[in-house]
């Protein structure tokens, strides 16, 4: 591993403020709102038939744009925490968006993120200290740099 101020032995531990329960429990509702927003709207992964998942979320990089200029917006102005949480989570809905437009590829995409990210461990990755990412302690050294 590179020399770096901070490695994850010297990184204080703070448990999670909220329960796993909760959390999840939100994400799940948010999806299956994003799910039901779709068909309300007919924007979901029926309209996109015969395109590619390049295609498709081409098509829709546009609305993510946005959203992610509203939170640094948000962040920049000082709006408060709530603007901040609320801008956040308009991100997390258009990318469930993404996914669910996608149809299969989608979900096989989160599969493997998920269980990409599921066997990292404190052994095989790090915490880079500069921007706070999880990567692998070998194998990819261009990304300490």
């Amino acid at each position: 591993m590179p020399d770096t101020p901070q490695n994850n032995d010297e990184r204080k531990y703070a448990p999670n403020t909220i329960n796993r329960r909760d959390f999840v429990d939100s994400v799940a509702r948010m999806a299956g709102e994003v799910w039901d927003f779709h068909n309300r709207f007919e924007v979901g992964s029926g309209q996109f038939q015969g395109q590619s998942v390049t295609e498709i979320i081409a098509n829709r990089t546009s609305i993510l744009d946005e959203e992610f200029n509203e939170l640094s917006q948000a962040i920049s102005a000082k709006e408060g925490d709530a603007a901040v949480a609320d801008e956040t989570a308009d991100i997390l809905f258009v990318a469930m968006g993404h996914a669910e437009s996608m149809g299969s590829p989608g979900i096989e995409g989160i599969e493997r993120v998920t269980n990409k990210s599921a066997a990292k461990t404190n052994e095989t990755h790090a915490i880079r200290p500069d921007t706070g990412k999880v990567i692998p302690r070998k194998g990819k050294p261009h990304k300490w740099q």
